[in-house]
């Protein structure tokens, strides 16, 4: 038997991120990126190495595109940190700005289930303002 909870599970992974919480795609990017920089290093949020150059990564493709060079200083050749998040911009290859967002936001609830709780606080503030 399933229990509403479940369901409601079921239902929110099919929604989009902006159907589910009533924001838009570039709000909510806007709140993940936020979040993430306040929380990051705190006991919300634990990343490992190889995630934190993934968050880079999207970021960078969300606000500027697809790597190129031009978009980017040279990277030194004993920069290991750069030239990391470099090559993880890189393998994004030729994801739109918009996937690149809604992949960062996923990748964050998945992460740190407080920012769920984030975004439903903000979610009944704005259903309050709006009701008054």
């Amino acid at each position: 038997m399933t229990s509403n909870s479940d369901i409601s599970t079921d239902e929110n992974k099919s929604l989009s991120v902006t159907q589910q919480y009533g924001f838009s795609l570039d709000n909510l990017f806007d709140m993940a990126r936020q979040f993430l920089k306040e929380k990051q290093g705190s006991r919300a949020i634990q990343l490992k190495y190889d995630e934190k150059l993934r968050f880079v990564a999207l970021s960078k493709q969300a606000t500027i595109g697809k790597w190129e060079a031009s978009h980017t200083e040279n990277v030194g050749l004993l920069d290991v940190v750069g030239n990391d998040r470099k090559q993880s911009w890189i393998t994004l290859g030729d994801m739109s700005k918009e996937q690149a967002k809604e992949e960062f936001i996923k990748l964050l609830l998945e992460r740190c289930p407080m920012f769920q709780h984030h975004l439903e606080a903000h979610h009944v503030e704005n259903e309050e303002k709006d009701r008054l």
